[in-house]
């Protein structure tokens, strides 16, 4: 709300997801820079969806109270027993052999997990 020559707002929200307690903690560290922070991220918002502005423009909040970790979590689950549930039982292969720990095998398999994990960087 305009206040003469600056604006006054008033925030608040209860402290019932990981979500909403994360982001009152670290406004409240923020102290007297909260409204630059916000300045900021309204602006980037901006430059980004210019059409916010219209009057006309419908802007949509999807809220989670998931957290990104456990959405991946139950994605995965859910591709698990997509694939489960087409198979009468899960494959067993003969002659698999597992490299004990400190043996280059296992070395390299660990080094291969972790080289993939880079995918997720783009």
């Amino acid at each position: 709300m305009k206040s003469g020559d600056t604006y006054r707002f008033s925030l608040s929200w209860p402290m019932d997801t990981e979500e909403r307690i994360l982001a009152g903690e670290f406004l409240d560290k923020l102290g007297n820079k909260k409204s630059r922070f916000i300045i900021q991220l309204v602006c980037d918002y901006l430059k980004s969806h210019p059409d916010a502005m219209d009057t006309k423009a419908a802007i949509q909040f999807i809220v989670s109270s998931t957290s990104i970790a456990g959405h991946f979590a139950d994605m995965v689950r859910s591709i698990i027993q997509t694939e489960l549930a087409g198979k009468s039982k899960p494959p067993h292969p003969q002659h698999a052999t597992i490299p004990e720990p400190g043996e280059d095998g296992a070395h390299n398999i660990i080094g291969d997990m972790f080289g993939n994990l880079d995918a997720w960087n783009t």
